[in-house]
């Protein structure tokens, strides 16, 4: 060591302070992770909520391929049971009170007014109308359309805002 000041043999090296603790964690990540968990919680509860309400419409759908697979052995009633299919999620949906009077052309005209998007209304109510008239029995391949149309309307359907009031 040397006398003067300005000597570089005096100088020492700089003193680092100890690394930062990993745990525990600062209270600002507690509150982010416990926000987040909460968000997690109640996004689970509404899906979980969804699935449930939704219920009804998967056992419309597994009927309505049922009614599929009756198609292929000649079903006489192959019509009424889609439609009775289509006519009980409509009335989870939209009430019974609406719903139960609609037969026949009405009731065709609900579905198709009623279509969501990707849905073809003109061909449903063909379908339901020429099924209902009775003159004629449907081919299998008007059946399969129907019962196509029929899944995709359970699938796709939501009641209007101003109709759930």
């Amino acid at each position: 060591m040397s006398d003067d000041p300005g000597s570089l043999a005096n100088l020492r090296d700089l003193v680092q302070p100890p690394d930062i603790a990993f745990w525990p964690p600062a209270p600002g990540l507690w509150i982010v992770a416990a926000a987040c968990l909460a968000m997690l919680a109640v996004l689970a509860w509404r899906a979980v909520h969804r699935y449930r309400a939704a219920a009804y419409r998967r056992a419309a759908i597994a009927e309505l391929e049922a009614v599929s697979a009756g198609i292929e052995q000649n079903d006489p009633d192959a019509v009424a049971r889609i439609s009775a299919v289509m006519k009980r999620v409509a009335m989870v949906e939209y009430g019974r009170d609406r719903i139960a009077s609609l037969t026949g052309q009405a009731w065709a005209e609900f579905v198709a007014h009623e279509a969501s998007t990707g849905f073809d209304p003109a061909t449903i109510y063909r379908l339901l109308t020429e099924a209902f008239d009775g003159r004629r029995k449907p081919e299998p391949s008007d059946l399969r359309l129907l019962v196509g149309h029929a899944e995709l309307w359970v699938r796709a359907h939501r009641t209007p805002p101003a109709a759930e009031a």
